[in-house]
């Protein structure tokens, strides 16, 4: 939906559109703590959304709620006591809808937006389970505390009111809920009772921002798993079987030659060549550099990068090995 606002210019009222604002519902679902989402890019005073906390209200989402034991439908609103603070102390927020309002000054450090707020995200399904947020609200760049309501500053007067390479963003730096950690089954089908502990104890460290830790347990499951996987991806109907078997069994009378990872890219299956690069060989070099020789920051990078190749690498062999099954039958049930 675009929502339309008006340019009082010289006395004329003109009508024009502004992009849908962005969304949080991608923010509240997946984001973890402390990790930053741009909120709002191109900051400038006819595009000022989320400089106040009454604007979050409303908001959608989903979350796991305790009471029904499963996702449900949230929204986002305030406490009662709250509501009647927002009124009271941010009175400019009250006035005719054609001034020019004031964003509150304890919105603001040294000149940048900067505020923390607390809010609720009710249960649509129980009406009972709330999840506290505590979520912080900033600029990257200075911007002014003047908030154009729908435009009204004049054409002449704007110059001074544009704020380049200015973006808001927003994090959550508290919650009352765990996000629920899901291990696809797709995914999970493919280890052992050790190997899913350790998937699940990286997956807990990466929602928690812990990049040293949740990389440790992913290089674990590739120094333990990986000669598996190739093992699987050589069964599939378009591997080149033979050239993986072949690479195998190198590996076998040698298993400090690690040339198969590198050589196997040629030999897999379309689904795994459509990357244009070496899923095997890159979550493989990742356990050949010193663990720490890199910092939280690159370890917590490296990690969400595993995490996402590696769980597509098997999803993928497991729709390969699915889509063979079902063409199985199918031929079965026509003989």
């Amino acid at each position: 939906m675009l929502i339309y606002t008006q340019l009082i210019i010289h006395n004329h009222v003109v009508v024009h559109f502004d992009e849908p604002m962005k969304h949080m519902r991608e923010f509240l679902e997946k984001h973890e703590l402390y990790e930053e989402y741009l909120l709002l890019e191109d900051y400038t005073l006819n595009n000022e959304k989320f400089t106040h906390i009454t604007e979050f209200m409303g908001e959608n989402f989903e979350y796991y709620c305790p009471i029904e034991n499963s996702m449900r439908p949230f929204k986002l609103d305030f406490p009662d006591r709250i509501k009647k603070t927002i009124t009271s102390s941010s009175p400019s927020f009250d006035q005719s809808e054609y001034e020019i309002k004031q964003i509150p000054e304890e919105n603001f450090i040294n000149h940048k937006l900067n505020y923390t707020f607390w809010i609720l995200g009710k249960c649509k399904s129980c009406n009972e389970h709330n999840i506290h947020f505590l979520l912080n609200v900033y600029s990257n760049n200075p911007i002014s505390n003047i908030r154009d309501n729908h435009n009204n500053i004049r054409l002449a007067e704007r110059h001074s009111y544009d704020f380049p390479n200015t973006n808001i963003y927003i994090r959550k730096v508290g919650c009352s809920d765990e996000r629920k950690i899901e291990i696809d089954k797709a995914v999970s089908k493919h280890f052992d009772r050790e190997s899913n502990n350790w998937l699940y104890k990286a997956k807990k460290l990466l929602t928690l921002r812990i990049g040293i830790g949740s990389f440790a347990y992913f290089r674990r499951i590739i120094e333990k798993e990986l000669i598996k996987i190739i093992e699987e991806i050589k069964q599939l109907p378009e591997s080149d079987t033979n050239e993986i078997q072949k690479l195998l069994d190198e590996y076998s009378a040698n298993p400090k030659t690690y040339t198969i990872y590198e050589n196997i890219f040629k030999y897999l299956p379309n689904s795994l060549l459509e990357l244009g690069d070496n899923p095997i060989a890159l979550l493989y070099k990742q356990t050949s550099d010193g663990l720490h020789s890199l910092s939280e920051d690159e370890c917590l990078k490296r990690a969400i990068s595993i995490e996402t190749i590696l769980e597509f690498t098997l999803r993928k062999i497991n729709e390969e090995k699915s889509d063979i099954k079902s063409v199985k039958d199918a031929i079965k049930n026509l003989k």
